[in-house]
């Protein structure tokens, strides 16, 4: 748990040194490698059980706005018609890489959902270095080759954002594509947010990032439905503030917001400690979107 004294340390430190580091480097976790779904790299607690068959998913090198390589997967859904022809662009956490992340998009294959997740720019086989801009970037380049798929229903597109992914959600939402759904899990306000909250220094936000990672400054300007689910034992970075201001500044904007408030759910455990639960609440939200389409 990243307490206020911790973190107060961390942001000392980063201030004392040369040339006083930005923040920026901090946010960002990123680990490589040079093949995904390898099951020796898989640690027990991520959950992979390799359901999805192998036909059923391929691997997708893409080329970022900013002329880097970045990698992800596409996941077509199981036999049968897909659940609301509805298809899930995923953006992970700032920690390891798409491995981590692929018992999280055999969950959402089970629901029946076609699910496309990406590594960012220095994530995974990803070209590059990880940056706000680079981030950014790699989202649109990832919705742009979701539209481009023929069997994806662009009317019917869902962004899902975990932790560091919600600003990437949030951003797409509100400055370049209206999806049908944003879901966002265990989501900061803003990074500014942490470094006020998180320390006693009362430090201009700018001093200490440069990142435009700000949940609280967009979710009121999405015009879909948005699920937010957060754990209410969330101290990770104090974020266990966080969603009742995204939630103020979702109602300010007008933003439709269905909230799940998850008992006993740390930061990095709402789906698990869900359970079944969690498969309820994503389809019923997809499939309320869905019905309230014009």
């Amino acid at each position: 748990m990243w307490s206020r004294r911790i973190w107060t340390l961390v942001v000392l430190g980063m201030c004392l040194a040369p040339g006083c580091l930005k923040l920026d480097s901090f946010i960002f976790s990123p680990w490589t490698t040079d093949e995904y779904l390898r099951p020796e790299d898989m640690r027990p607690e991520w959950s992979v059980d390799f359901i999805i068959p192998p036909d059923k998913y391929r691997e997708v090198e893409l080329v970022s706005s900013d002329g880097n390589r970045i990698f992800g997967f596409l996941v077509d859904p199981p036999t049968g018609t897909p659940r609301d022809d509805a298809t899930v662009i995923y953006f992970h956490g700032n920690s390891h890489h798409i491995n981590r992340y692929w018992g999280r998009v055999e969950l959402l294959w089970e629901m029946g959902y076609r699910v496309f997740i990406i590594d960012y720019q220095g994530y995974g086989k990803s070209d590059g270095s990880p940056s706000g801009p680079a981030c950014y970037a790699d989202g649109r380049t990832a919705l742009e080759y979701v539209l481009d798929q023929p069997a994806v229903n662009p009317e019917r597109i869902v962004f899902y954002g975990l932790s560091m992914g919600s600003f990437i959600t949030t951003y797409l939402a509100a400055d370049s594509f209206t999806p049908l759904g944003a879901i966002l899990v265990s989501a900061p306000a803003s990074v500014s947010a942490i470094t006020k909250e998180g320390t006693v220094f009362d430090l201009p936000a700018s001093y200490l990032t440069e990142l435009d990672f700000d949940n609280e400054s967009r979710i009121g300007r999405v015009d879909c439905p948005v699920l937010l689910m957060h754990g209410k034992d969330d101290d990770y970075l104090l974020l266990k503030r966080h969603p009742f201001r995204l939630v103020e500044a979702a109602e300010k904007g007008g933003t439709t917001l269905v909230v799940a408030w998850v008992e006993g759910a740390g930061h990095d455990n709402v789906v698990e400690t869900m359970g079944e639960r969690y498969a309820e609440v994503i389809t019923d939200f997809i499939s309320r979107a869905v019905g309230q389409e014009p």
